[in-house]
């Protein structure tokens, strides 16, 4: 399985960038089209929200050392990734504003996906959204950047060749280096494949404990519904031996309780045998 894993791989992509400053910072380099960007900070799965809100989780999580702020998620689907970035974006935004801050001093944001596939099928390196007034051809902003990096990209730049990385499971079949060397050590390197061999059986473990755990619940879910069946059952038997005694028909039983006739005498013909 390690051998087979990419840089779209979850377990792996999360193990190869937090343990390399030097690949995150080149990702960053290269998806932002800025090549002095210097990394101050980063984090994986870095969960951001607000208080009664929903919270988002970002598999990237980078401040630059002019304070700009970049969120890179590696994604193998595309649904709702529109809508996700709208969230994204305005989270970044809203958190970056400190108490009674002016608005003017806003840093620059980015949230940028890193698609497996062409999402928008043009065969573009990537695909760049902004706030824009389409009528006055007016650019709203800068400051709020949202772009898709196509990951079935092939060329001879920057992006042709990192995407060909991300997709590569043979380190020695890379271009940067920086990649290279953390992908060659998680795959070939004896302490980086025991590091994955015990991330993968205590995600296995974590796996399996989920499962019994739901399937506990599911069955307990399900004792409780045939309890509740049950007592249902025992209700309307009741209330029919309690009209019958009252010297009703089936017929008015059975319209009563409004079941066949048919069920109402299957009942009572049981009941007779078993007194």
């Amino acid at each position: 399985m390690i051998e087979r894993f990419t840089l779209f791989s979850g377990f792996f992509v999360f193990e190869a960038f937090s343990r390399s400053e030097e690949a995150v910072e080149l990702v960053a380099r290269i998806v932002t089209g800025k090549k002095d960007l210097k990394v101050a900070r980063y984090g994986m799965e870095a969960k951001r929200g607000f208080p009664l809100f929903r919270h988002v989780r970002y598999d990237l999580f980078i401040e630059d050392t002019e304070n700009n702020i970049y969120e890179i998620e590696i994604e193998n689907e595309v649904r709702s990734l529109n809508e996700r970035a709208i969230v994204y974006s305005s989270t970044l935004i809203a958190q970056r504003m400190k108490t009674n801050e002016k608005f003017e001093s806003l840093k620059d944001t980015w949230v940028i996906f890193l698609t497996k596939k062409d999402m928008e099928k043009g065969y573009e390196p990537y695909y760049d959204y902004k706030w824009f007034d389409p009528k006055g051809q007016r650019l709203l902003s800068r400051k709020a950047a949202i772009r898709f990096v196509n990951g079935q990209y092939r060329n001879d730049d920057a992006f042709g060749k990192l995407m060909h990385d991300f997709h590569c499971t043979d380190p020695e079949q890379m271009y940067y280096d920086e990649l290279r060397e953390i992908v060659k050590y998680l795959k070939k390197d004896p302490e980086g494949v025991k590091i994955m061999c015990d991330i993968m059986n205590e995600a296995e473990r974590r796996w399996k404990e989920q499962a019994r755990r739901e399937g506990l619940a599911e069955g307990r879910a399900e004792g409780r519904a045939k309890g509740r069946a049950k007592g249902r059952a025992e209700e309307r038997e009741n209330m029919m031996r309690k009209l019958h005694a009252k010297g009703m028909s089936f017929e008015e039983i059975a319209s009563i309780m409004e079941l066949p006739l048919s069920s109402i005498k299957a009942f009572f013909q049981k009941r007779s045998k078993t007194a």
